[in-house]
Formats: C-alpha cells, structure tokens, sequence
C-alpha cells in the first residue's frame, strides 16, 4: 500500500495525470461536437474514471505541497498559487454534487413558482413503486435506465434499450392503442406543409387557424367520431377537393362532413388534409431528418416471457409527458424530461423587454420587469432583469437567459449554489494572489530563471543594421483601370463623411461600408488606384463600365478556372449570357440545397462568388447604402429611390430622386452641385437621426482608421525587421562580432515605433467600437500580435533574438488577422458580451498566447541552433541556447500563468451572465487542456526522465498545437457557446501540413545533432 501511495504521489505520475486529463478533455470535445453535449457528459464528464483522474491530481498535490515545503515563508506566495487549485476542485465538487441548476419559464402577466432542472430524469412508477434516476441519454449511450417491479408476483423488467435524437412521432395500428388523426396543413406564407398528430383531446391552435379532436372548447376545425368513422364541423365556409379530378365540393358552416383521406380542404388561404385515421393506433418514434426538438428513450418491458418496446417521448429542460402501459391489472407509468421543482416563492412577468440595434433584428439588450412575490417573507418587490444582472433570494440566483420567439414571455436561468461559487471563487482570488506575488517573490523560480539570465554574458546582445528603402505596396492595375473616369476628389471625401447604417444596424461612416463592401468583392483595399470611397462611388455613377472590369475575386483555383478567371478575378458582365442569362444560377442553387456541412470547396465557392455579384448590384442601384433616417428610429433606414410615405412631400421626393442627381452631377462633372446634394443629405441625416448619430468627433476618428488601416499596414514591417534581425545576428554568431551601438539602437526604435503605432491602432478601434477591441477573432488575433510584441520587449530588453522573434511572431500574427476568413469589420456587441468581465477575461487569457507564442518561436529559434552548432562555435552557440532557453522558461511561465487566471474568470464571467462558472463548452474546454498541457511543460524540469533543453524546447513547440486548437479550431470547425467569435475558415490550409512536416523535420534533425553533441562531450 505504501508503495503505491509513493507511486500515486509522486512526479512522474503527476505527469501521466496532466497528459491523461488532457487527453480525456480533449476526445470529449470532438465527441460533444459530432453527438452533442449530453453524449460527452455520458462517456467522460460525469464519468468515475473521469472524476478519479481530478481526485488523484488533487492528492498528488497536496502530499507535493507537503513534501517540497511549500508552506515555508520563502515559498509561500507559488504554494498559494497551487492551493488555488485544491480549494477551485474541492469548490467543483460541491457544485457537482449539490447544486441545482435549471430554467424557470414565464408568460407576460403570468406568475411561475417552480423550476425545471438542467439535468434530464427518467421516471417509472407501477402502484406504489417508483424509481427516478438522473440520466444523459444519447444515441451512443441509451442504456441509461433500468428498474424491475412486482407484477402479480411476476418480476417485469423495465429498461432503456435505444435513444433517438430528434425523433418523430409516427402512427401505428394496434389493437390495444386509440383513435389517432394524421394531420398535415399548410398557412399563407408558411413554410410548405406541417405534419401534426391529433389524440382524443389534442388541440392545434395556429395563428388564423385551429382545429381539435373531441374537445368540448370548439374549434374552427373540429374532429368527432361517431362508431369508428371519422367526421368533422367547422364554424367556416369548407372547400372539398378531390385531388385525382380536382373537382371541388362546397359545405356551410356547421356541416357535418365525413372526413375522406387524401382529400384536400381548405378555407380563406388556408390548406390541410388527413393523412390517415386509425381508430385504434399507438405511437412509435422514427429519426426525423430535420431539427424535432423532441428525442425518444425507447423502453423494453419484459417478464421473461414475452416483452413490447414502448417509445417514451421528451426533451432536456422540457417538463415531460407521462406514458401509460397497461400491465396486468394496473398501469406503469414512465416519464422522460426536466424535473419540475418548487419553490418557496413566486416571480410575476409584468413585462418582457427586447431593444434592438436600430433598423437591425440584431438584439442590443433584452430585460424582463418582474414582481417577486414571497408571502411567507412578506416581500412583494418589482426587479428589472437582464443580462448580468441577476435577482438573488433565498441563495436562487435568476438570470436572463432567452425568450419567446414572440417576445412575449421570458426564460430565465436559475443556479441555487451558493457554497460551491464563493468556495470556488475563492481557489481564484488565491490564484492571483500567489500569481502576483510568485514573480516578485525571491525564493520562487521565476525569480531563479530571472537571476540565471542576468548572470549569463552581457556579450550575447547582438544588433541590427538599419534597413530601409523598401516599400511595401500592392499593383494599382492602372492600365486596366484606366477607361473609368475620375470623380472629384471634393465629392468623393464629402461622400465618405455621410452616415450609413450597416447591416446589423450599427451607424457608421460611408468610408467604412465602402472599405467592407471592396474588400468583401475583391479581397483588397482599394481598385485600380481608387480609394474604396471612389471605387463603390464610381461604381454607382458608371455601372456599365464597372461591369466590365475584373473585380470579382474567384479563390477556389478549379472554379477560377471553370470560369476564365485571370489572375483570380472576374468581371460581372462574364457570369452572364447574351440573354441576360445568370451562368451559375443553378450551380449556386445546388450549393445551397446541400446541408453547410456537405458543402465541398467549390460548391462554397459558387455561393462566395453570387454573394459578390449580389454585393456588386446593390452597389450599382444604390440600394446598399442606407442613408435616410426613419421617423421610427427602429425602423432599417431608407436607401436612395425608396418611397418615403411618412416624410412631407419635399422630404419624401428627396429620397426618391435626390442621389440621381448627385449621380448625375458627377458625372457631367458639375462638382459644385454634386457637393451641394451631398451637403443636403447630411443635413436631412441630422435632422431626423441626431438621437442615433455618433458625434463628428468619432467620425472623424473612425476615418482616419479606415485611411490608415494600421495593423495591415505595420504586419510586413514586423516580418520584416524580424526577419532582418534574426538573420543577421544568426551572421553574427558565426563572425562573433558586435555592432555598433547606434545600429542597435536605431533598430530597437524601429521596431518600437512599429509597436506604439500597433498600441495607437488598438486604442482607436476601441474608441470607435465603444467595447474592448477583442470582442471577435480578428480583433482577437491582432491583440494577439500585441501581447506577443509586449512579451518580446519586457523579456528581452537585452536580448535581440527574442525582440526579433517576437517581432517576426507578430508580423505573422496580424498577417493571419488579413486572411480573407477574418472579418474585420467593426460590428455591434451581442448583449452577452456586454460585461466588464469579458474584457477582463478575454483581455488577460488572449494575452497569455502572445507570451505562449513568444515561447514556441523561441523553441524553434532553438532547434535551428542546435543544428547549427558545431565544434568551432559551440561555446558561443550553446550560451545563446541557455539563455534563450531560459527566456523561453519565463514567457512559457508567464503565460500559463495569465492562461491560468484568465480562463478562470472567464468562469465568473459565465456565472454572472448566465448562471454557471463551467459548462465543458467546447472553448472553455480546451482552455483549460491547454492549461493543464503547459502545467506539464513548465514541470519537466522535475522529472529526471523529461529534464533538458532539447525536451523542453521541443515540448514548448508541440503543445503549442493546444493553443491554435483553442483559438482557431474550437472556433472555426467546432460547435459551441463561443459563436461570437467565429469566422468563416473553408477547411484547413494546405500549408499548415506543410509547417508541420518542417517542423517534424527541424526537431528530428535537431535531435540526431543534440544526441552527437551530448556523445561527444560525454567522451571528451
């Protein structure tokens, strides 16, 4: 026994746990986006298997903590960091196991006082036996149930044999079953025909339109039997039709029909049909092929002898339906859904509140005005809730989590744990404590790897010549675009001035949906030696001409080719016939029949290119800009040429013709008169929007944005001073040789003018956007490229190898932030979002991959060391391997720690908005495998097996994988709460196969030249 508590406790094993956790976690997630989350609960979150690994990390780390003296005075600030952990798991398992998570559902001017549970529950109950078990169905794990019960002395066996997801009810004969109408009607304006099944009782009510079957409350449409034969009434004029002959058969209301399957009726616009009657019928399940929002648990009930499946509809977070099964002369009752749960006091809905982005169906906020009734308290008090805001009684806590699709009733999260959220809370509060406090603290290593670095040779700061005359700068295609006429500059910079409102309803400048809208149609930021304001300008005043000209950016290279692209661009004249014909309308059609996820490339790529087209029309009529304010400010404003019937007649005409004659004026070059309506616009703008209107102030700002366009403008000076730097301290290395001072210095201020412009830009798009600019994957990966450069300057103030590294890493960070699947455009936040702790959360973890980057190039920079190591340069080489090596230990530190913390608050984050610090969403995941993956990185160096440079560099570049599998793959290719930050990525790069051989490559190479090294030494 003791030796296996040795084992259990010990280093080694430490490290099969962090390796095994992560790898758990991490099949957890691919199963939870292929099946859903209640499969990857089933097969690994709430599994034992799954709970032993937490519980042996947490006894692994205490007998640690004991053993290595962390509660002494000079390591007590990295044990706090590390009893963090003790105290979060042991906060886990309360909520685990205590806690009470669910949704409480309220109606305008209804009241609601229980709760449906979060967890899913099945039910069987016969006379006076019941038996309740939490359960995660899901199609790879049905067997969830199971109970036997005493049936006139006879044992029966109920349990769970199959589960269907999304199932459909379908009608069958059966002798023992009951009258059952199959239902289909179609509405004016609806989505093609709805299938409905009707019992004795059920009633369907459908705007307009209602029908019932046997139900005392009448109907439009009522069902009745009379013996076994099915008739209806209805209180309306009924058309009969028969459908081989089409003749028609016309009845009063109050008729009595008799119903004929397959015969069409049909009153005012409204159509339906019965299917099929069967008098005596029951119900199995089938799997639909589209989304029921209804599973089936199918249930075998056997007592030896013979045995019958009954399928028990119901849903998570739905209160369920009871099934009835006779056996023998009783009936077992079985029930599959939420847990319906009482609570000692009431919440009325006065009224559901959801504001939304004007002239946008995006929401802004939603709220719900609600009265908190408790008489046993004698509280009647009326609370506003909304998001992040909670109401808190009697340790319930209430958040806004959705609502009805007709907005008018609320859904609110409800969490009833208490213990388990302030003990957690607590582990975090001790994490940043002992973070804070570890890198000052003397004794800890930190501060060891900071003293190793100082006492290497001051000698090893290399320095840069100073690089210039290269221009970086794109082909204008002036002589392609030399047929389109100029339009004044005057017109063009009062045009860019103008407001416009964007799709999702935010106001912004002409400057900034012209920019969208050139580089959503070509890729690029400006055309043939045009601003953007000038091209969608032009474009407008000149559309035949523009036609003609390739603008059309075509990526997949097979359909470039299908469709004469020249250098990937097409013209809009192309994709049509001599008839006017659309070429690729039926390709485009195809590729939107198929599901998204069945989409190859091309057909991905027709649809890129129709959207294009379309973008490019709009333009052409002027549609696209939204330029007229509404008197209703939530109203989508007005375009040029709309009939404005709420405005005066001068108003409306204005609307109507006044941007003919700008377009007109341009082109007659009457510039003056052109000025003069654009002037009239801006006025009209202030006169009926000057409550939506952002102030010139942030107009101007956001201009001077769009013209500098920062961050694209700075990547190919990072790439390239990086580059530069490297390469010729790598020259240096083998000249050991200095350069002058000046040079250095000279270079450093480059490269910190190149990171106070990348601060500036980062501080203006936070001033335009009016929310941290890290609210989705561009603006992300570009504080991304921030943190990096940040991390590079703090760790390497001596040291040009990191300053270039970080430098190169950034360059390479924005340029991937200009990939044409990341969306730049500033856009309104989802209410959400809308939190000081997601800025702090995302703030702090997205900069923790800048110093986790920083610390995989500086692996890398490794490896090319060692191979380049030889007996002549060894000594130098081999000091520059320590030192860097001792840089890549800090930033990896660093990191994990910034990881650590932020992916931790971003658990209060969720808790305050939504009602639960941790889920096992997909993102929040694979922070936390990510985290644990690096814990393992940083703690090499205590196991024998695993200490060394080359291990440690090599791991610091493997588990970097972990890091874009958390920013990118979880993002762009899985499912999950995170969707706000998606982009749009067509599959996986062909060069990040290619990198990865490379790298395969570097780290063999370098292995083989690390284990002759280490030979050689050993022998000498």
């Amino acid at each position: 026994m003791r030796k296996l508590y040795s084992f259990i406790t010990s280093l080694p094993f430490m490290a099969f746990l962090f390796l095994a956790l992560a790898f758990s976690m991490a099949i957890a997630t691919f199963v939870e986006s292929s099946y859903g989350t209640s499969t990857a609960r089933a097969l690994v979150y709430n599994r034992h298997w799954f709970e032993l690994l937490w519980a042996l990390f947490a006894l692994n780390l205490i007998n640690n903590l004991i053993r290595y003296k962390f509660f002494t005075r000079k390591r007590l600030t990295l044990g706090l960091f590390h009893i963090a952990f003790i105290v979060m798991i042991l906060g886990a398992a309360i909520t685990r196991y205590f806690s009470f998570e669910g949704v409480m559902h309220i109606r305008e001017n209804q009241s609601a006082d229980f709760i449906l549970s979060s967890e899913d529950y099945f039910y069987a109950g016969f006379e006076r036996v019941e038996k309740v078990d939490v359960v995660r169905f899901s199609e790879l794990t049905p067997k969830q149930f199971s109970a036997k019960f005493d049936v006139n002395g006879q044992k029966v066996k109920v349990k769970a044999v199959g589960f269907i997801q999304d199932a459909e009810r379908k009608a069958i004969v059966s002798e023992t079953g009951e009258p059952v109408i199959d239902f289909v009607f179609s509405a004016p304006g609806g989505e093609g025909m709805q299938s409905f099944s009707f019992r004795k009782g059920d009633v369907l009510d459908y705007p307009g339109f209602s029908a019932g079957f046997d139900v005392s409350d009448k109907r439009v449409i009522n069902f009745f039997m009379q013996g076994d034969e099915l008739f209806m009434t209805s209180n309306a004029q009924l058309e009969e039709t028969t459908m081989a002959t089409q003749e028609t058969m016309a009845f009063s209301p109050g008729d009595t029909i008799p119903v004929k399957p397959m015969f069409l009726y049909g009153y005012s616009n409204f159509r339906f049909l019965v299917r099929s009657f069967m008098s005596k019928a029951t119900f199995t399940a089938v799997k639909s092929q589209v989304e029921t929002r209804e599973d089936a648990v199918l249930i075998q009930i056997s007592d030896g002898l013979k045995q019958q499946t009954v399928p028990v509809f119901g849903h998570s977070g739905v209160e369920p339906d009871t099934v009835r099964v006779p056996l023998g002369n009783s009936t077992l009752k079985l029930a599959y859904g939420a847990l319906s749960v009482t609570v000692p006091f009431s919440i009325y809905l006065k009224e559901f509140e959801l504001e939304r982005y004007p002239g946008s169906k995006s929401p802004s906020s939603f709220a719900s005005e609600v009265v908190l009734k408790d008489n046993e308290k004698g509280i009647n008090k009326e609370i506003r809730i909304f998001m992040n805001n909670t109401l808190k009684h009697r340790g319930y806590k209430f958040f806004q989590s959705s609502y009805d699709v007709d907005e008018q009733g609320t859904i609110l999260s409800v969490n009833h744990d208490f213990w388990g959220t302030w003990i957690s809370y607590l582990g975090y509060a001790l994490m940043i404590i002992g973070f804070i406090t570890s890198l000052v603290n003397k004794g800890s290593y930190f501060q060891y790897l900071v003293r190793k670095l100082k006492e290497s040779s001051a000698k090893t700061v290399l320095l840069i010549i100073l690089f210039s005359g290269l221009v970086f700068s794109g082909s204008a295609q002036t002589g392609v675009g030399a047929a389109i006429p100029a339009v004044d500059k005057n017109v063009v910079k009062e045009f860019s001035k103008l407001w416009t409102q964007g799709v999702d309803g935010r106001i912004e400048p002409v400057s900034t949906l012209s920019s969208e809208i050139v580089r959503k149609v070509s890729r690029k930021s400006s055309l043939f030696g045009k601003s953007s304001d000038e091209v969608v300008l032009s474009m407008m005043a000149y559309p035949e001409i523009w036609r003609s000209m390739p603008i059309i950016k075509v990526s997949n290279k097979t359909l470039a080719a299908s469709l004469g692209a020249k250098n990937k661009y097409i013209t809009v004249q192309s994709l049509f016939d001599e008839q006017g014909n659309y070429k690729i309308s039926d390709a485009v059609r195809a590729a939107y029949a198929k599901a998204p996820a069945f989409r190859n490339r091309v057909e991905k790529e027709y649809i890129y290119v129709d959207e294009r087209v379309n973008i490019c029309f709009m333009v052409f009529q002027g549609s696209m800009f939204h330029l007229f304010p509404r008197a209703n400010k939530e109203d989508v404003w007005y375009s040029p040429g709309a009939k404005a019937l709420e405005y005066s007649d001068g108003d409306s005409l204005f609307i109507q013709s006044g941007f003919q004659l700008l377009m007109q004026s341009a082109i007659e070059n009457n510039n003056a008169d052109a000025v003069q309506v654009l002037a009239a616009i801006a006025n009209f703008q202030k006169k009926y929007g000057a409550d939506l209107l952002p102030s010139e102030t942030k107009k101007n700002a956001e201009m001077v944005f769009n013209n500098l366009n920062p961050f694209k403008r700075i990547f190919p000076f990072y790439l390239l001073f990086g580059f530069l730097l490297l390469l010729v301290l790598f020259v240096n290395i083998f000249r050991q040789k200095q350069l002058p001072r000046f040079l250095r210095i000279s270079f450093f201020g480059l490269i910190i003018l190149m990171f106070l412009v990348h601060t500036l830009g980062l501080i203006l798009r936070w001033y335009i956007s009016g929310h941290a600019p890290w609210s989705n994957g561009y603006e992300s990966v570009v504080y991304v490229a921030w943190a990096a450069m940040l991390a590079g300057l703090v760790l390497g103030r001596k040291y040009p190898l990191v300053v270039g590294t970080a430098a190169f890493l950034s360059g390479i960070s924005l340029f991937v932030a200009h990939l044409s699947w990341m969306n730049p455009e500033v856009t309104n936040l989802v209410p959400v979002l809308k939190s000081y702790w997601l800025t702090i959360h995302v703030a702090i973890i997205t900069a923790s991959y800048g110093f986790i980057g920083l610390s995989m190039f500086l692996g890398i920079l490794v490896m090319i060391l060692i191979v380049m190591r030889n007996k002549i340069n060894q000594k130098k080489v081999s000091g520059f391997i320590d030192q860097l090596t001792t840089i890549n230990e800090m930033s990896a530190t660093v990191g994990l720690y910034f990881l650590t913390i932020g992916t931790f608050l971003g658990g209060i984050w969720a808790n305050e908005s939504w009602g639960r610090y941790w889920g096992w969403d997909p993102k929040e995941t694979w922070s936390l495998i990510t985290v644990v993956i690096y814990s393992f990185v940083v703690h090499m160096r205590l196991i024998p097996s695993l200490k060394g440079v080359y291990n440690y560099n090599v791991a610091s570049i493997i588990s970097f994988a972990s890091v874009l599998m958390t920013y990118f793959g979880v993002n762009y290719y899985l499912t999950g709460l995170h969707s706000y930050g998606k982009g749009v990525a067509d599959g996986v790069n062909p060069a990040f196969p290619a990198i990865i051989i490379v790298l395969a490559g570097l780290m063999i190479w370098a292995y083989i030249k690390d284990s002759k090294y280490e030979k050689e030494n050993i022998d000498e």
